[in-house]
């Protein structure tokens, strides 16, 4: 296969086509995780490690691409012209990520301690150890699962709308750069992060 040669460009218009490319990708992983965590709900799967792994990384990966940061973000008026409450749906989920998976301040999860005490009709009425109660929401039910991959689903499908009309405008200022200058910038590559890099922002 004869090598491409790839000219890295950073004019505005690339960036944004670069910040489509990289929310796809994890509106594609959101959708997969999902895809298999119905498959194990459905089959009434008791590995209760993998259906919360499939539910929280779904969560987190859905919720990141309506953040905006160092890519622009998608918005949640994506949802705008559906029927029903789809923008309430993904403000519930965005709160599920948000205070129940990244942080642990809502009802969703709850641990409590106690004391065990002898029975009320013991002559001898005393403490006898210590308990602890807990209460975790893993996974939401198979409707919740649902509703959350159409929601994937649907921004992923505007985001493929988007980058279609982001790569005919990129191609279009391409054009009218240089073909010099292109090439000199040719054969572009990304490099592995190190451990020193988990601190840094990227570029």
């Amino acid at each position: 296969m004869p090598e491409l040669y790839i000219a890295e460009v950073n004019y505005e218009e690339a960036k944004k086509l670069a910040d489509l490319a990289s929310i796809h990708q994890d509106l594609s992983f959101t959708i997969d995780a999902l895809k298999r965590l119905l498959q194990l709900l459905k089959d009434d799967n008791k590995d209760n490690i993998s259906i919360q792994s499939f539910w929280t990384a779904a969560l987190i990966s859905y919720v990141r691409c309506f953040s905006r940061g160092k890519r622009f973000g998608l918005s949640e008026d994506i949802f705008g012209k559906l029927e029903g409450d789809p923008i309430g749906c993904h403000r519930y989920y965005k709160s599920l990520r948000d205070k129940h998976i990244a942080h642990s301040v809502n009802p969703f999860e709850q641990v409590v301690a106690g004391l065990v005490l002898s029975e009320p009709d013991n002559p001898k009425q005393q403490v006898q150890g210590v308990a602890t109660l807990s209460l975790k929401l893993i996974c939401s039910d198979i409707e919740g699962v649902v509703t959350l991959l159409r929601l994937a689903s649907i921004a992923q499908k505007q985001v493929s709308e988007h980058a279609r009309e982001y790569e005919a405008k990129v191609l279009e200022v391409g054009k009218s750069l240089p073909i010099d200058t292109l090439y000199s910038k040719a054969r572009i590559r990304t490099i592995a992060p190190g451990p020193e890099d988990a601190r840094k922002a990227r570029k």
